[in-house]
């Protein structure tokens, strides 16, 4: 839907449910606002009516997608389809967009044919047999970005401007080695990684259907053990444990240890934030 309106472009239900789309449509852009008035951001989800809903909020093109699953489904995994959707959906109607000066209005028909994408997606996720592997794909992304977010507060909030255009250089350079190694040209996934210095560290776009997880995996280790590397030798392992505990890295990673064991990165992140 359109954000700020809360006009419907589109809407496909594959749930058994006599619910009116344009009511449902224009009370959960109500509750987006609410949400933003009250708490000056988007909500990512929410439990009503039995079902768990959850948003993506797209600024620069004034969209607001929504996904909505029973209550069984991780918060994640949902999430992660509606980004494959707003994805494909962007990349479809972009050009649109701009030939309309950068507004959604006039005759909405044109987005009809995305339904049959939609559906294409959906007997795509309904076929895949190992559902727990991919569940895990998602868990694996989310620790990864969690992370990720803590080292951009330490260097944000931690550093003085010199250390901090240093420590950002490196990872920039880092980050061009990434994008200039074969794995990266090979495979398209791999380009859902992505980095700049203003906007740091972006991996939740990646798509669960088109990915070779432990090719991706691979990649994310060497990438976050690369940062960590850096801000030791920049800062000092003192410091680094300093910033490390004040950022609660070590009680993020005690309070998921048994995720971690379960997806078998707590070796991998002890060694790299104990500095072993």
């Amino acid at each position: 839907m359109e954000a700020e309106s809360g006009v419907k472009l589109l809407y496909k239900s594959f749930l058994k449910t006599d619910a009116d789309e344009d009511i449902v449509s224009g009370f959960l852009n109500a509750f987006h606002h609410f949400s933003m008035v009250e708490f000056k951001e988007s909500l990512d989800s929410i439990e009503m009516g039995g079902l768990r809903w959850v948003y993506i909020l797209e600024d620069k093109f004034n969209l607001l997608f929504v996904a909505a699953d029973t209550k069984h489904i991780k918060t994640e995994l949902l999430l992660g389809r509606l980004n494959v959707i707003r994805n494909a959906f962007i990349k479809e109607y972009e050009s649109a967009w701009e030939k309309k000066g950068h507004s959604w209005d006039g005759d909405i028909n044109i987005f009809l044919p995305f339904l049959n994408e939609i559906e294409d997606y959906n007997e795509q996720w309904g076929a895949v047999e190992d559902l727990a592997k991919v569940a895990d794909f998602f868990d694996i992304l989310g620790i990864f970005q969690k992370i990720l977010i803590m080292l951009r507060n330490i260097v944000e909030n931690k550093m003085y401007s010199k250390s901090k255009s240093m420590v950002l250089n490196k990872i920039e350079q880092v980050y061009n080695n990434f994008t200039n190694q074969k794995d990266f040209k090979d495979t398209p996934e791999l380009k859902n990684i992505s980095f700049n210095k203003e906007s740091w560290f972006n991996i939740m776009d990646i798509n669960l259907m088109k990915s070779d997880i432990e090719l991706v995996l691979k990649n994310l280790k060497t990438i976050l053990s690369k940062i960590v590397s850096i801000l030791k030798e920049v800062k000092g392992k003192n410091l680094c444990f300093k910033y490390f505990s004040e950022e609660n890295v070590y009680g993020y990673l005690f309070n998921n240890m048994r995720l971690l064991k379960d997806l078998n990165l707590d070796t991998y992140m002890l060694e790299n934030f104990l500095l072993l």
